[in-house]
């Protein structure tokens, strides 16, 4: 994750470049607004595992999981667009969009009985959760908006 953010920061910074000079393209603007977005859910998701409750009280992990499973659910209906899809594009979005749906619904169920065991497993749990799911978003993102490293 942190990876992603760092390099998402230096496209983001070289783009930035170009807009105040007037000369950036289309496509560019289109890659700006993608990777503040993307910068947004990376930063956010990060968040979420530095501020996972170390504790086993169901009460107070629960309050946490919603606010994390909340902003998965977001991600799974958000921000569809991009270039113009022919029919090959079209699948590949289809096929990207279900399986993040099934990621998504897989990981809520692995969440739906947790009962911790000792106070770390939350936090090591929900880490996990976020990184299962971020490679995934990321590969829908990219038949939206391609950005290349």
């Amino acid at each position: 994750m942190a990876t992603w953010l760092n390099e998402y920061n230096s496209l983001k910074d070289e783009i930035k470049k170009q807009l105040g000079t007037g000369t950036a393209s289309l496509e560019q603007l289109m890659q700006y607004q993608e990777l503040l977005y993307r910068i947004e859910v990376l930063g956010t998701s990060q968040a979420f595992c530095q501020t996972a409750p170390i504790t086993t009280d169901v009460s107070v992990l629960s309050s946490h999981y919603q606010l994390v499973d909340a902003y998965i659910q977001c991600l799974t209906k958000e921000r569809r667009m991009g270039r113009p899809a022919d029919q090959t594009l079209k699948a590949k979005r289809q096929t990207a969009s279900e399986t993040f749906d099934k990621v998504v619904l897989d990981c809520r169920k692995r969440f739906s009985s947790f009962a911790p065991t000792d106070q770390n497993q939350y936090r090591k749990c929900v880490s996990s959760l976020i990184n299962t799911i971020l490679p995934v978003w990321l590969q829908l993102r990219n038949t939206y908006i391609n950005i290349n490293k």
